[in-house]
């Protein structure tokens, strides 16, 4: 069975928006990413784990403005794990992070 999910966050100098471990026996898929951000040169980042074992999944630098991505190959974050994602700005920065909780 899969459960869409999405989180959002909104903050001046570094957003971070994270959608929970979902429990045992169940992961998280990230299909996709919305960012934006009033610094040139902010970086993106898809983190597994923040709370624990920090894993870097994903990494991207873009201008100022607002990314939209969607992965061709998902992003498998390990069983009962969270994932973050995050990106700095100067102001005002916004980040959502959107998939599906599997069962393992």
């Amino acid at each position: 069975m899969k459960t869409k999910f999405s989180a959002t966050a909104t903050h001046a100098t570094a957003a971070a928006a994270t959608q929970a471990a979902p429990g045992a026996g169940k992961r998280l898929i990230v299909t996709g990413f919305a960012a934006s951000s009033d610094k040139a040169g902010s970086i993106v980042l898809l983190v597994e784990d923040v709370g624990g074992t920090p894993v870097t999944k994903f990494q991207l630098q873009i201008g100022a403005g607002h990314v939209e991505h969607k992965f061709g190959t998902p992003i498998v974050i390990t069983a009962n794990k969270s994932a973050t994602i995050s990106i700095d700005g100067t102001s005002v920065c916004k980040a959502n992070i959107n998939g599906v909780i599997t069962n393992n």
